[in-house]
């Protein structure tokens, strides 16, 4: 059963239009990610569901629609709070999504006070009445309320928050108390905007768990990967003014997107050689005996509708990381670090080193104290006790996610201009390279969305050359397409890192090192994200490892995966063989085409101009079969070694 259906849905700003034909349906169990640049339209599209955003005609004055049962709850997570009362505790305000039930609770008490004053007929008469009220509460779940509040407080990290004033909360746990009130309406159609800023992981992964055994649908914008992998069976994606669905979690979707980008890799550059062949004709024959047929082709030529091309994004930034000198060994250390506010400590007993080269994420619940040490670092805060000290030759390069280093009343010009040196046409080159263009570089500080003063902050530290880069929740407000920018600027950074961070994909990618912060100080693991939390999967069960990686294959287990090898290996020849073929009868449809271009017959043109689309189809299919089997057959190689491996040492 369909929730929700958007029909030739458009919408402009200023003239231009953001979304253009936009047609989808959200089934009753759909578990949807929507995925796009920066400024694609996302939001947009969320308030045009909701009924803030108008709908605007199209090209031909007709207007689309969205359509939805009057019955239809939504339940939206905004980035702004909608509280019954900003006095009440957290608990309280969480009462407010069971009014009704409330109501009845109070009901029952009532008659159950009458009921030891009652005789006769009026007990019997109140005695029904307490049934049919009791029976009504057990309908609504009225008994499960304090189990349901219980439960998502406490996987939300706010089951310490329960009596205090949201008025007196941070902007972070309001967010949170946000969730967990929008979680237990239990809406036939969840909006999350953002759901995992302001959760720490263990939250993010609770959550996760939460959204699988979600009974309805959702609809999610997310800059985690991770986090749309483990939760998605559908990516929507905005681009180009469009919308194009996708079947499958993140992964597939950037597979299936490769497969087609493929595809249009090979139609572009096929139309590009085909307009090359018709611009020589012209070229050839636009004076003598066959002007007429080559002005018959410009004609034709002009007509052509060109495709982009599909490599070329101009709305990705441009980010790279450089050093001006090199670090000694010793890049920084902190011994025996001690903070608290009001007399409650925060860090204690703080010791870790931080040598060239290492990249080293720092993790934690939320309100432990990764952003304060970092500032602690930075000389941003005061340290009760203890001392830090800096290597030689160290210039650091820091990002706050409050962007405290940014001035409101600068224009970006003004921002980045830190040297009289500078041209005005080298700081908007420079500007432009991250989505800065004409009069956006006048735009003040203080006006700028989260994401622009994100670009603004990376935009100074790539100016300043750090070798040793401090980052506090870098991936905050920025969309996946520049996160993976991000990390690969960091990964071809040559200097040192240390990055607070709670997006998992951006741990992985970018970080050799995993300090996990706690009451008691910081505990040190080499690796990335996975591998920290793979340890501690094999520390708290030696005897199952991690059952896709490390289990031992038994010999039946063994013998259908060989066998499943060699029929992988088989297919993949006999794929490749095909795909060979089809290259080869395109190639001799592609000779004829040209000469029939040379007799300007412009039937047997189309013809072979079908024959060839027909083959391309057929290529785009048999190539992702190649694809999806040569994964398939990776991944089994790699189970195989793994078998062998643990045979080889008796594990």
């Amino acid at each position: 059963m369909s929730v929700v259906q958007f029909n030739n849905v458009y919408k402009q700003f200023a003239g231009e239009y953001l979304l253009k034909d936009v047609n989808f349906t959200i089934e009753d169990k759909d578990k949807i990610g929507l995925v796009g640049l920066n400024g694609a339209g996302k939001s947009t599209l969320i308030k045009m569901l909701l009924g803030v955003e108008r709908i605007d005609p199209d090209e031909q004055n007709n207007i689309g629609n969205i359509n939805m049962s009057n019955l239809t709850k939504i339940g939206y997570l905004s980035q702004n709070h909608n509280f019954s009362n900003e006095m009440n505790s957290v608990y309280e305000e969480m009462m407010e999504v069971f009014i009704e039930e409330h109501k009845l609770w109070h009901e029952i008490q009532k008659i159950n006070s009458f009921l030891a004053i009652s005789d006769g007929g009026e007990l019997e008469k109140n005695l029904d009445i307490l049934s049919g009220l009791i029976t009504k509460y057990e309908s609504r779940n009225g008994y499960e309320i304090e189990y349901k509040i219980k439960q998502i407080l406490t996987g939300l990290e706010l089951d310490n928050y329960q009596n205090q004033i949201i008025k007196d909360l941070s902007g972070g746990e309001k967010t949170r108390v946000s969730l967990a009130k929008l979680l237990l309406q239990e809406p036939d159609l969840l909006v999350l905007d953002e759901p995992t800023n302001h959760l720490d992981l263990i939250s993010i992964e609770w959550l996760e768990e939460y959204l699988k055994k979600y009974g309805k649908a959702f609809l999610l914008v997310s800059h985690d990967r991770i986090f749309l992998d483990n939760v998605c069976n559908k990516i929507y994606e905005i681009e180009n003014k469009k919308l194009y669905k996708y079947d499958g979690n993140f992964s597939k979707f950037i597979l299936q997107k490769e497969m087609i980008l493929k595809g249009e890799l090979k139609r572009y550059e096929k139309e590009q050689e085909k307009i090359k062949k018709m611009e020589e004709y012209i070229d050839r024959f636009r004076a003598g005996i066959k002007s007429r047929q080559a002005q018959g082709r410009q004609k034709i030529l002009d007509r052509i509708e060109r495709m982009d091309d599909p490599i070329f994004n101009p709305n990705r930034m441009r980010l790279k990381f450089e050093v001006s000198s090199s670090t000694g060994e010793n890049v920084l250390k902190v011994r025996n670090v001690n903070k608290s506010f009001d007399e409650k400590d925060v860090l204690n007993n703080i010791n870790f080193d931080l040598y060239k080269g290492e990249r080293v994420g720092i993790i934690g619940k939320n309100g432990i104290g990764k952003s304060t040490l970092l500032k602690i670092i930075m000389n941003k805060i005061a340290k009760n006790s203890g001392e830090i000290s800096v290597g030689s030759r160290v210039k650091i390069g820091y990002y706050d996610q409050d962007h405290s280093n940014l001035h409101e009343e600068n224009t970006i010009l003004q921002e980045i201009n830190t040297s009289v040196n500078l041209t005005q046409e080298y700081l908007r080159t420079l500007a432009g390279g991250f989505l800065f263009s004409g009069e956006d570089v006048e735009k003040k500080i203080g006006k700028l969305s989260g994401g622009e003063k994100v670009r603004v902050s990376f935009l100074k530290l790539y100016m300043e050359k750090p070798n040793l880069l401090i980052l506090d929740e870098p991936t905050n407000h920025l969309d996946i397409y520049s996160i993976e920018v991000l990390e690969d600027a960091l990964e071809d950074y040559e200097g040192t890192l240390l990055v607070v961070s709670h997006n998992r994909h951006f741990l992985d990618s970018v970080c050799n090192v995993i300090y996990y912060l706690d009451e008691d100080g910081l505990k040190k693991f080499k690796g990335n994200y996975e591998e920290y939390k793979l340890s501690l999967k094999n520390s708290n069960n030696n005897e199952q490892i991690d059952e896709k990686e490390e289990k031992k294959v038994n010999y039946q287990e063994q013998k259908e995966m060989n066998r499943r090898v060699s029929k992988l290996k088989r297919d993949i020849d006999r794929l490749e063989q095909e795909l060979d073929k089809l290259n080869k009868e395109k190639e001799e449809l592609e000779k004829k085409y040209y000469e029939a271009g040379k007799s300007n017959n412009i039937e047997i043109i189309l013809e072979i101009q079908e024959k060839i689309s027909v083959i391309d189809d057929l290529e785009i299919k048999k190539l992702e079969e190649w694809e999806n089997k040569s994964k398939e057959l990776e991944e089994y190689w790699y189970i195989l070694y793994i078998t062998y491996l643990c045979v080889i040492y008796n594990l």
